[in-house]
């Protein structure tokens, strides 16, 4: 057999031996000493050993009481093969039941039967016990298991029980490498702090692998950490691979700030919910499993959910289908604060207060969705097959919201068009520039606007304005994208765009450059903004002033004073508004329409005759054109 990691857990009821049987196979007692004193296993346990080829097997031994259930179904998780542990002399127990449904609801893919104190029974009793537990397995999980009869106390069988195990995670090594190439999934169930290190936490390294100094992210939180130190089986390293029992010291992190049910992952994951990284999400939609334990009543209700080593409470919701009875039956499961979970993770529901397991599920959604979307996303969620394999929340999207990150795929889905870091559905691509150019005719808009409006990421916008930008169909004034062909200020460099800036923020007071004294200083008097260098530089701002007047940004009038164009133009529309070709206005009316003083407003009619809008007539000055879109005197004012 080739290399392989792997980690087993022991299950059952109460008192039937399980630590024992820890300690018969690898020698390592995982009782701690309080739990010594009174009998019990209160919480997750652990212990290693080898399987006579080289390759560690870490145990994880949970408590049996129904009373730690929660507990219990913390160590489940991530495990490769549990061992139910029932005693011979006292067979089936509730118990045993419950933790046989919560470990299939937790997505356990090996079950080993292990029937200890083989020795206080008879061996015709031993047989018929054998019987009677394959059949009840079969029946409660569907699964048909191996069953090994030992004696933890007496050593009887314990060999065979190690070559039993070996021979069920023969198939491990087949998928090591696929496992440690994932990002890294560790769920925390410990947490302490040790001299030296800092804090420490524990837990299954599921898949992935981890090394010292690697930067990875801790949810629900989200922040970024550092791996000081690894530990595995009690030996230092600086690389360990899944599966397997690890202590990770983490740099800088308070110990209050980690606890079990966290989640360390990969810093680089960006698809939250997905392949790449876990969502913090204070809702999910579940799958329930069809052969989960049936519930009469089907109500909304607070119940306890075991998610990882996670565990806490819920509301439950049922989602009820308006098609088909035989779909499959999806519920929302809301949490008082976020949780970290992933697409396709196997979840248990208990009943509240009890270690009823009320259904097997799975996460096939991540955070809430548009109510808009509702319905169709729940179309969507019960048309995908009951093997996930091969499905992602990115797909889910693509075909939700008609656009995913492209990062999200191994291969550029059938059907779909690539748009820089997206995906994107051909059909929604076309609507949504249709909406887009919809949007702009009611109203310049931003781009942080239309985002809001369509409920498009913003980046994905900006993507969808430059591919109207580029078919001349829009253009950037004002930072408002608006209709229409011509200069885009989004073409501006740097340095143009600040001294366009620099000209607008004046208003009717104009703009002049001689203000900064000779061939411009680093200090604008009016702003008190610092230039950047390229603009010190001797000549560098009338260059810019001249060409943003030559793109038609600018308005340059004697002086030389300079206007943004939209407002010389606002200007001219108030000197016009309400005159006919050939009226006279005087000086005195042009300055009380436009609101400039004599200094501005003399430049400003120079550039008026210019522009062949006015003629001086001594004092007065002679209309001879008009906007196209301005009143006639006598019409309706608007």
């Amino acid at each position: 057999m080739s290399s392989y990691r792997a980690v087993i857990g022991l299950a059952g009821h109460v008192d039937h031996g399980k630590t024992l049987l820890i300690q018969a196979l690898t020698g390592i007692i995982t009782a701690r000493a309080h739990e010594q004193a009174i009998g019990m296993t209160q919480d997750l346990g652990f212990a290693h050993f080898d399987d006579g080829l080289g390759n560690t097997i870490g145990v994880i031994d949970v408590p049996g009481h129904e009373r730690y259930v929660r507990n219990m179904v913390a160590g489940l998780w991530s495990l490769d093969l549990v061992l139910l542990v029932i005693a011979a002399d006292e067979g089936w127990m509730p118990m045993t039941g419950d933790h046989l449904r919560l470990l299939k609801a937790m997505g356990v893919p090996r079950l080993l039967v292990c029937i200890n104190k083989c020795d206080l029974v008879s061996p015709a009793e031993l047989a018929q016990l054998e019987e009677q537990l394959l059949e009840r397995v079969m029946d409660e999980s569907g699964m048909v298991p191996d069953i090994v009869c030992v004696s933890a106390k007496t050593g009887e069988n314990i060999g065979a029980l190690h070559a039993a195990i070996v021979r069920q995670l023969a198939d491990v090594a087949a998928v090591q490498t696929a496992r440690e190439q994932q990002p890294p999934r560790l769920y925390v169930d410990r947490v302490f702090t040790a001299s030296g290190t800092g804090t420490v936490l524990t837990g299954t390294l599921q898949q992935g692998c981890l090394r010292v100094g690697d930067k990875l992210r801790l949810y629900p939180a989200g922040r970024e950490v550092q791996v000081r130190s690894l530990q595995a089986y009690h030996r230092q390293v600086d690389e360990i691979g899944a599966v397997c029992r690890v202590a990770v010291g983490l740099k800088k992190v308070p110990h209050k700030e980690v606890a079990r049910g966290h989640c360390l992952t990969s810093a680089s994951g960006h698809c939250l919910g997905g392949e790449d990284g876990p969502a913090a999400a204070t809702q999910l939609i579940v799958r329930l499993e069809e052969d989960a334990r049936s519930v009469r009543e089907r109500r909304n209700r607070e119940v306890e959910v075991a998610l990882g080593s996670w565990h806490g409470r819920a509301q439950l919701v049922y989602l009820r289908a308006a098609e088909a009875d035989d779909q499959p039956e999806l519920a929302r499961l809301r949490f008082a604060s976020p949780l970290p979970c992933f697409f396709g993770q196997p979840l248990a529901i208990i009943r509240h207060g009890s270690s009823e397991l009320l259904h097997g599920a799975r996460i096939l959604w991540c955070g809430d969705v548009h109510p808009a979307r509702r319905k169709a996303l729940h179309h969507l969620l019960r048309a995908l097959p009951w093997d996930l394999a091969g499905h992602s929340p990115a797909r889910l999207q693509l075909a939700l919201s008609g656009h995913a990150l492209a990062s999200a795929f191994d291969a550029l889905p059938p059907d779909a068009e690539p748009l820089r870091e997206w995906v994107v559905n051909p059909g929604w691509l076309a609507d949504t520039l249709t909406a887009v150019e919809n949007a702009l005719d009611t109203e310049p808009m931003s781009a942080a606007e239309l985002a809001n409006r369509l409920q498009v990421a913003l980046a994905l916008i900006g993507l969808l304005l430059q591919r109207l930008k580029g078919a001349q169909r829009i253009r950037l004034h004002h930072d408002k994208w608006q209709r229409g062909d011509g200069e885009s200020e989004d073409d501006l460099g740097e340095e143009a765009l600040l001294v366009l800036k620099l000209v607008r923020d004046q208003g009717k007071e104009g703009y002049e450059p001689g203000k900064l004294g000779p061939g411009g200083v680093a200090i604008d008097p009016v702003l008190k903004l610092r230039l950047p260098q390229g603009l010190q530089q001797k000549g560098a701002l009338p260059k810019q002033l001249r060409n943003l007047a030559r793109l038609k940004y600018l308005v340059q009038l004697e002086g030389p004073i300079y206007y943004d164009a939209a407002l010389y133009q606002q200007m001219v529309q108030a000197v016009l508004a309400g005159q006919q070709v050939g009226d006279l206005i005087d000086m005195g009316s042009l300055k009380e329409r436009v609101g400039l003083s004599r200094k501005y407003a003399i430049p400003f009619c120079l550039r008026m005759e210019m522009d062949g809008w006015l003629r001086r007539e001594e004092n007065d000055r002679r209309v001879l054109r008009l906007p196209a879109n301005a009143p006639q005197s006598g019409e309706a004012q608007p």
